[in-house]
This record gives structure tokens, C-alpha cells and sequence, in this order.
């Protein structure tokens, strides 16, 4: 625990009471977990804590987004293959799981994860026994998954394109809140970044208290990923080692530049609720707004990017 305090202290008094409440609980646990939230709300860094509070920290942290996987190709990525699994497997490789050993495997963007392979996740979730791609004998590897996703995977079972089962085998479950509901941890990660900047340039930047007021106000929908990207801008941009409220504007605008406004926020319920005719307006304005991008549509319309192929293709 000393460890964990020397590494995390400034952070952890940043964090909300019921997430301190819940790391605290849920870290030193075996349990598998699932952290839902809103794009760069930080549930890769709790997934971190959590590691980092539990007997594994000693161990790797392996994290993977899932995101990137292909359907033929993600259970060799997860559990491994060996020599002639599929065409260009040349020689056998152990997966991620192996990789993890001892410590934490740490799967983003869940939700992306190819049908195919989720029922072999599930069994590995409950036995910790796999297989690697290619091969029958049975190989055991002690690894905690900790999984995060932003999509409504309620809708995604609905639609019978993810496992109910899955969902249920990864308890307890935590919503990360996004940075405009815990204003309170702006001003913290607003001095970690100068510092560091600092520790990497030896230029001591400061922030006067109208561009800092700026910073607060403003209601972050990039959450934190957005709140660093804005400050990266700032000491590129700032005069004389000076944050003024001026850059900070700039560096906001910037954060938009090729982004459409969305003309609507949809919830899980907008969808479920609405008309035929309503869902093909929906799907112009959310396609429309992500210049095309199916996997972009489907996060603004919080659904499975599967259901707007369907509905394309009518």
C-alpha cells in the first residue's frame, strides 16, 4: 500500500468519494470487473488503480483494445496459436492471456469485441483455462481481466450481438463519471501536466486565474482526453511561458476544428422509442455529423454499429 500511495497520492484526492469508496473495495478483490463511461472519462486509469491496489500490482498490466480486433483473427490475439492456425502463422505465439500472467489484462472498448470469440472469453473468465488457436491441449494462466467500454451493451444483448452472460460473469460494474460532474479534479490535472511539462522543458508555466476559470467552466465533452489535448495546445502556443485566457479559447476552437455539431444528444432510450421514420432522420443526422463513420454514427446514437449496417442496407 505504501507503494500505491507514493504513485497515486496527488491523483487519488482527486478521484469522487464512491470511486475512491469503490477502488478501495473492489482493487484487492480476484473479481473480474467492467468499467462503463464516456469516451477519455479516465476508465483506463481506474482500471490502472485497480491493478495497482490489488496483489497482482507486482505483476504486468496488459492493456488491449479490443476495437482493433478482426474477426478472424481475434481469438489468436487473445489466447495465442501455433504454427499453420491460419495462413501466415509461420510459428506459435502465445496471446495476450499468457502475456498477462500473473498480473492484469485490461480489454478496451469491450463492446468491439467479434461474437465469435466472446464465448471464449467467457469460459476463460470462469475457469481460466484456454486453448491457443490451432491446438486442444488445455492451458491454465492466473489473470484478472478488468474490461471498459463505452457502448450500451443492454442494447447490444437486445440485439443479439453481444453476450448476456458475458456482461453478467464481469461483476462488480462501475460507471466512470465524466469530467464535467467531478469539476473538482480539473485543477489537479491542470499541475500534474505543467508539472511535468516542467520536469521536460524546465520552462515554468503559469496559468493566470482568468484562463483557470475557463478551464473549470468549460463542460469537457472529450473529458479528460480533451482537458490534455487543450493543454498540449496551450504550452505550444502560450507567450512567454503565459496561459492566458486568449490560448485557452484558441486551444478549445482547435479541439473542434472538422467536427459537425451534433444537433441532438441521444440516450439508449431515443432509439428504443422511436419511429421507423425517426430512426432514418436519426441515422442521416448521426452519420452526417461523423462525416460518414459507422463506428462514430453508432457511439452518438448509442447503438450497436451492426444496427446501422442493417439499416443502411435498407
Amino acid at each position: 500500500m505504501t507503494d500505491f500511495a507514493d504513485r497515486w497520492k496527488d491523483e487519488w484526492n482527486d478521484l469522487p468519494e464512491d470511486m475512491r469508496v469503490f477502488a478501495t473495495h473492489a482493487g484487492p478483490t480476484d473479481a473480474h470487473i467492467l468499467l462503463l463511461g464516456e469516451p477519455g472519462s479516465g476508465k483506463g486509469y481506474l482500471a490502472r488503480i485497480l491493478h495497482d491496489l490489488s496483489s497482482r500490482a507486482g505483476g504486468p498490466f496488459v492493456p488491449q483494445n479490443c476495437g482493433v480486433f478482426t474477426e478472424s483473427l481475434a481469438e489468436a490475439k487473445l489466447f495465442g496459436h501455433v504454427k499453420g492456425a491460419y495462413t501466415g502463422a509461420t510459428e506459435s505465439r502465445a496471446g495476450l492471456v499468457e502475456a498477462a500472467a500473473g498480473g492484469t489484462l485490461f480489454l478496451d472498448e469491450l463492446g468491439a469485441l467479434p461474437s465469435a470469440v466472446q464465448p471464449m472469453l467467457l469460459m476463460f473468465l470462469e475457469t481460466r483455462e484456454f486453448s491457443r488457436m490451432g491446438s486442444t491441449p488445455v492451458l491454465k494462466a492466473d489473470v484478472r481481466v478488468i474490461a471498459a467500454t463505452n457502448r450500451d451493451l443492454g442494447a447490444a444483448i437486445a440485439e443479439g450481438v453481444f453476450r448476456e452472460d458475458l456482461v453478467g460473469r464481469m461483476s462488480p460494474r462501475y460507471k466512470v463519471p465524466p469530467l464535467r460532474e467531478r469539476r473538482r479534479a480539473i485543477e489537479g490535472i491542470v499541475q500534474r501536466f505543467l508539472r511535468q511539462t516542467y520536469a521536460e522543458t524546465r520552462v515554468e508555466w503559469r496559468l493566470t486565474e482568468t484562463a483557470a476559470a475557463r478551464l473549470r467552466d468549460h463542460d469537457w465533452p472529450g473529458n479528460i482526453r480533451e482537458l490534455l489535448n487543450v493543454l498540449r495546445y496551450c504550452v505550444m502556443f502560450a507567450k512567454d511561458a503565459v496561459i492566458d485566457p486568449d490560448v485557452v479559447e484558441k486551444a478549445i476552437q482547435n479541439q473542434r476544428i472538422g467536427a459537425k455539431p451534433r444537433r441532438h444528444r441521444w440516450t439508449a432510450e431515443s432509439w428504443k422509442r422511436a419511429t421507423d421514420e425517426e430512426k432514418r432522420r436519426m441515422l442521416a443526422e448521426a452519420l452526417d455529423a461523423a462525416d460518414g463513420n459507422v463506428s462514430e454514427a453508432a457511439r452518438m446514437l448509442v447503438i450497436h454499429r451492426s444496427t446501422v449496417y442493417q439499416w443502411l442496407k435498407r
